[in-house]
């Protein structure tokens, strides 16, 4: 007896000779089995593993580090997101239209200092840290701008037109504040890598 005679032949096991069909989409037929739990799966459902391919289920990471954010991380991010937010959003106020261009180039810095911070994730949890501080920033920006008109105001005495005073000047500020704040997203969001 040779010794490819004593290997069993592959085509006598049971089911070889037909196809399979994918356990997700069982009207597609398919060769490949999963290298973790063996289940059928067909190219759309196959994720490229360590060794061969794997099912959705066994392919997914159980915490992508990348992405996860732990609690005291988004705090943190988010912090540093609005104050870098309040200062680049002060300065592009006094600046005008140039404003416009300093926010773009300050959104990039605020980006990379959050994402320094966080330890470079990224995802939409992090693009909601990284935007949300920076729109809270820019009405930090419009109360930190405020606050000489009010000081001045309280030292004189007028104390009771602040609240007023302060509605006119958001009124009047507000374009600027959001443009300002957008241009500093778009250009957070160009170095985000979402």
């Amino acid at each position: 007896m040779t010794a490819e005679a004593a290997l069993p032949d592959p085509t006598d096991q049971p089911g070889d000779g037909e196809p399979l069909h994918c356990y997700r989409h069982p009207d597609r037929e398919t060769w490949v089995r999963c290298g973790r739990c063996d289940r059928p799966i067909c190219p759309q459902c196959a994720m490229q593993g360590p060794v061969g391919f794997r099912c959705r289920d066994c392919g997914k990471p159980v915490r992508d580090p990348l992405t996860s954010l732990t609690p005291s991380q988004a705090v943190l991010g988010f912090l540093v997101a609005a104050g870098a937010g309040a200062v680049s959003g002060w300065i592009t106020l006094q600046l005008g239209i140039w404003g416009i261009f300093i926010g773009f180039f300050a959104g990039g810095i605020i980006a990379d200092l959050v994402m320094r911070v966080t330890g470079f994730k990224r995802g939409p949890k992090m693009a909601a840290v990284l935007l949300g501080g920076i729109a809270v920033g820019a009405l930090l920006a419009a109360i930190l701008g405020f606050l000489p008109t009010a000081t001045r105001l309280a030292a004189a005495g007028g104390g009771s037109g602040i609240d007023l005073l302060f509605l006119s000047y958001l009124t009047a500020q507000a374009p600027w504040l959001a443009i300002c704040a957008g241009a500093a997203m778009v250009g957070a969001w160009g170095r985000l890598r979402v």
